[in-house]
């Protein structure tokens, strides 16, 4: 499994180097921490493709934080249902096998959609809920902005897969406002997505849209289905990048 990268959070040394060594005898990187702060630190430089945490050392706050953090599976050691004993390094070895070869597959739409961060930015309040609760039947974490100011606060909390934005916008043209937020991810390295979402279907709006720094264009004449099948390319796409491309060595990036 060439490639693959798991993080281990353990406070025991010992069985820390024991976990590592028998995942990389199955040719997995491994790094092994003995704390949150540490894990945390780690996963700022490296992006690992599983965690293996024990849930003891690190607590029930420390794993939503990891799980909030990397969108990846995160093992928990520990007592208790749905957790592996610490004691039995083989059979958490052959579970982190078994959740690493499943992430191999590509995604379903639906593992896509749970994993999406979305931003709403639209100043009917009729229609942003409506979206809203679109996503959300589909799993999407949700977030929701009426006008520019509260988009911009918004970003930058961090942590978004997408931006969906009206064309019509109280005090600044939703154009306008793509090029800020186009702006925005260039200067802080961001790879969010922004979907334009219009009554104005026409091809003159559309090139305007993607010259301003759209990724998308969506007339709201059409379906809800046709977003959310271009929402999901989007995401794909994005959610390619970050896991693969992104985590190739420097050197490799740049021959």
């Amino acid at each position: 499994m060439n490639g693959a990268r798991v993080l281990v959070v353990v406070a025991s040394q010992t069985q820390g180097l024991l976990l590592k060594l028998l995942l990389e005898e199955q040719g997995i990187e491994t790094a092994c921490v003995d704390g949150l702060d540490a894990a945390l630190a780690e996963l700022a430089q490296n992006a690992p493709e599983l965690v293996i945490a024990e849930g003891d050392t690190i607590g029930a706050e420390g794993l939503d934080r990891l799980s909030a953090r990397v969108a990846v599976p995160v093992l928990v050691l520990g007592r208790g249902e749905g957790r592996f004993d610490p004691a039995d390094p083989q059979t958490v070895v052959r579970e982190a096998l078994s959740r690493l070869q499943r992430r191999t597959a590509p995604p379903t739409p639906e593992e896509i959609f749970r994993r999406a961060r979305i931003l709403i930015v639209d100043d009917s309040a009729t229609y942003r809920e409506f979206l809203r609760a679109e996503l959300e039947d589909e799993g999407c974490s949700v977030t929701a902005a009426r006008n520019a100011d509260e988009a911009v606060a918004a970003l930058s909390e961090g942590g978004l897969d997408c931006v969906i934005l009206d064309l019509v916008m109280p005090g600044t043209s939703g154009t306008q406002l793509c090029e800020r937020f186009d702006r925005f991810r260039r200067r802080r390295g961001l790879f969010f997505q922004i979907v334009i979402l219009t009554s104005q279907d026409d091809e003159e709006q559309l090139k305007l849209s993607l010259s301003a720094g759209a990724d998308d264009f969506v007339g709201k004449g059409q379906s809800m289905e046709t977003l959310k099948i271009r929402l999901m390319a989007l995401l794909r796409r994005k959610y390619f990048v970050e896991d693969h491309l992104l985590r190739m060595p420097q050197a490799q990036l740049s021959s």
